[in-house]
């Protein structure tokens, strides 16, 4: 069913409302108000456990992820003293927001739940059109590393069965049906909301949380999203494409990367941005576009007769883009010399103060793991 906002959205008190993504739909701003204002929340009688942001260490260990390019290990120590937390909560209702849930198996997703209070818990996933969320996808996979171009990795994973090279957890994350299915078997589907989100009124998204977490009007507040986190322009992104395929031919080590690069060469390149009159977005070719389309329906006819909640407009994730968000021209952009500049001294910047070095015995990027089979679209 489709529900509007209104006031008995709430979940009950002592409940826990358990985010599991997905990704690249607007969770960095809403974590973000969480984060800043975790002790002004707590008085409103919520809990945001934890110090992160999100809570990122605890759901990568649980999950048995891998992590991004660079980051520390995490333990399941990290899933414990996230569980403790949420246990530890009286009357207040309990938020947990992270998108590594959302690539959970069944098992750890059962253990999720188990751990986050059992039958406390309600599981909510914020959804957008999957034509919206490919570049945004593909990039964040070059952010982390990646060395294919735009074109082949749109065609890997539309148009080439099983949909699992080059990056087996896309469709892990973003087949919406087949994961709202799987924590609706665990906690009821009257326990799972999913939230299609409205980019033309992105505060709104703020708002429905409020009203699921029965916080007032108003407090939530969005906060900047940071550098790091920053889209890129397209030929932003194809020069960090190539430099990835260096690093990757010459042996450098994760860390190197992630000083280098991350903290280095992409907060630059975000720095930048203001002064571009007008940025070079990744544009979409149209038959993607229209196979996203094809995808989207599916997904929304499956997670409308799922009897789970809804709230937004289901029917957007399976509508034709609008012409204009289309690019049939094919080719990739050129590089500026100014963008590349920015880059240069990102990363001389970061290395200086860094002093990251070569690992002897780099581990390989993106290796493959085994995953479970995708379901044929």
């Amino acid at each position: 069913m489709t529900t509007e906002l209104a006031a008995d959205l709430a979940i009950a008190p002592r409940g826990c409302l358990v985010h599991i993504g997905f990704d690249k739909t607007g969770t960095t701003a809403l974590q973000g108000a969480f984060h800043t204002d975790r002790d002004r929340l707590r008085g409103l009688g919520v809990v945001y456990p934890g110090t992160e942001r999100y809570h990122k260490s605890a759901t990568i260990a649980v999950t048995e992820a891998r992590g991004n390019t660079g980051d520390d290990p995490v333990t399941m120590a990290d899933w414990r003293h996230l569980v403790r937390e949420v246990r530890g909560a009286r009357d207040e209702r309990v938020f947990v927001s992270s998108e590594w849930l959302c690539r959970a198996t069944d098992k750890q997703a059962r253990r999720v739940v188990r751990g986050l209070g059992g039958r406390r818990v309600h599981v909510v996933a914020t959804i957008r059109p999957l034509s919206k969320i490919l570049p945004s996808a593909w990039q964040q996979y070059v952010k982390d590393g990646f060395t294919g171009d735009y074109d082949s990795w749109l065609r890997a994973m539309l148009l080439q069965p099983p949909y699992s090279a080059p990056t087996p957890w896309f469709w892990i994350r973003h087949r919406h049906d087949v994961v709202l299915a799987r924590w609706a078997a665990l906690v009821g589907p009257d326990n799972v909301t999913a939230i299609v989100v409205d980019g033309k009124d992105p505060d709104l998204l703020l708002r429905q949380f409020e009203a699921l977490l029965a916080l007032p009007d108003g407090a939530l507040v969005a906060k900047p999203a940071g550098r790091r986190n920053a889209s890129l322009t397209w030929p932003e992104v194809e020069l960090l494409r190539r430099v990835n395929t260096e690093f990757g031919e010459r042996g450098l080590s994760q860390e190197l990367y992630a000083a280098a690069i991350r903290s280095g060469m992409l907060p630059k390149l975000a720095g930048a941005r203001a002064s571009l009159a007008a940025p070079t977005p990744i544009r979409t070719p149209r038959w993607a576009l229209e196979r996203a389309a094809e995808v989207g329906a599916a997904a929304a006819a499956a997670i409308g007769s799922s009897g789970i909640r809804v709230l937004g407009d289901l029917s957007s994730l399976g509508r034709a883009p609008d012409a204009t968000t289309a690019d049939d021209t094919g080719g990739e952009p050129s590089v500026e010399a100014a963008t590349a500049t920015q880059a240069i001294v990102g990363i001389l910047a970061a290395t200086r103060t860094d002093r990251a070095r070569p690992d002897p015995s780099p581990r390989r990027w993106h290796r493959r793991r085994r995953v479970s089979p995708l379901p044929e679209f």
